[in-house]
């Protein structure tokens, strides 16, 4: 069989690849210039290597990262994702030559608490970014998603088990306080990788009940210049058809969208939900979205806002609930989804 090799290293490829160099080179970097100096361990497979080349200094760090890897990647082969698994080869194999190459770098050994903050949001960026473009830093990850999916048990709870392993070791080994240390080292990698999993910005999704649904959307239009989507339901206590405005915003226009509301709707009844990710068009600043006509804004707005929603709901019969505001009642009613849609119908 022929490989097509401009199908698989293609410029999304190449980027993934690029990406995850520079997060193992980070990771690499907290470990080699902030953990070891400073006697802080990592958790997972890294706090074991840490641990083992404490013991048996002849191990060099790298190879036991590398071996321990070894039968957790052997047993993703037939389990998990093959682009998963390569990049998550490459990771690995980045990881350990760069903790071998940079073993003599220039590092800070001073205050612990220093070093376990700063290691952590080195690592925890690079950790999130290796995951953010579908790969992973080896180790108790790959061994938590296999878990996940054969036995039920999440990935959490796999890597806990783990890390409970590495500080009692660590606590046994080289005393509490150290063991205290690297806990506040993997709280914060873990804080960091969340934020570099899902980025700066805060994205919210709004869903607007209103009696002015137009008002509400011109509103929205020119104010945030964010499409809307027009969803029809009935208070299931009343009877009385609902008007919702759904849209997706950042964090940065949240007050904007209150203040729209009660401005134009006092009366109307919003809720406001933390997004984690959007597909589509999403923009993510209001400087690149000013050069935006009406027209355009309204094309977009099926991919600026359906994107996750159209999903999760049949367009043409879809379910959703209902809370009515004037009593606390919640039901399942049948709704139509309306796209605002320009004269020709895009």
């Amino acid at each position: 069989m022929k490989i097509h090799y401009q199908t698989v290293f293609n410029k999304n490829t190449l980027f993934d690849l690029s990406s995850i160099f520079v997060g193992s080179l980070l990771w690499v970097i907290a470990i080699n210039a902030l953990l070891v100096p400073n006697g802080l361990l990592s958790g997972g497979f890294t706090g074991i290597a840490i641990i083992i080349n404490n013991i048996w200094p002849a191990i060099p760090l790298s190879v036991g990262i590398y071996a321990l890897n070894i039968p957790a990647l052997l047993w993703a082969i037939k389990e998990l994702n093959k682009r998963f698994l390569f990049y998550t080869v490459f990771a690995v194999t980045v990881q350990s030559l760069l903790i071998q190459l940079l073993e003599n770098m220039p590092y800070y050994k001073g205050d612990v608490m220093l070093a376990a903050i700063f290691a952590g949001v080195l690592g925890g960026i690079g950790g999130g970014v290796v995951i953010r473009r579908s790969g992973s830093s080896g180790g108790t990850d790959i061994i938590g998603i296999i878990v996940k999916k054969k036995w039920g048990y999440s990935v959490g709870t796999v890597g806990l088990v783990f890390n409970l392993f590495v500080l009692a070791a660590c606590a046994f080994l080289y005393g509490l306080e150290i063991a205290m240390f690297t806990v506040i080292f993997i709280a914060i990698c873990s804080m960091a990788t969340d934020k570099a999993i899902q980025g700066i910005s805060k994205r919210y999704t709004a869903m607007i009940i209103t009696s002015k649904p137009n008002q509400m959307k011109t509103a929205i239009f020119n104010r945030l210049h964010r499409g809307v989507t027009f969803i029809h339901g009935k208070g299931a206590f009343s009877g009385d058809q609902k008007d919702i405005v759904y849209c997706a915003i950042n964090q940065y226009e949240l007050a904007a969208l209150k203040d729209i509301l009660y401005t134009i709707d006092p009366n109307a009844f919003m809720t406001i939900t933390e997004t984690t990710e959007i597909y589509g068009h999403f923009r993510n600043t209001f400087k690149e979205t000013t050069m935006l006509t009406a027209e355009e804004m309204e094309n977009n707005a099926l991919n600026d806002v359906l994107g996750a929603y159209s999903a999760a709901i049949d367009p043409k019969r879809a379910i959703v609930e209902i809370v009515d505001k004037d009593r606390e009642v919640v039901d399942e009613e049948n709704i139509d989804v309306e796209i605002i849609e320009d004269e020709e119908g895009r």
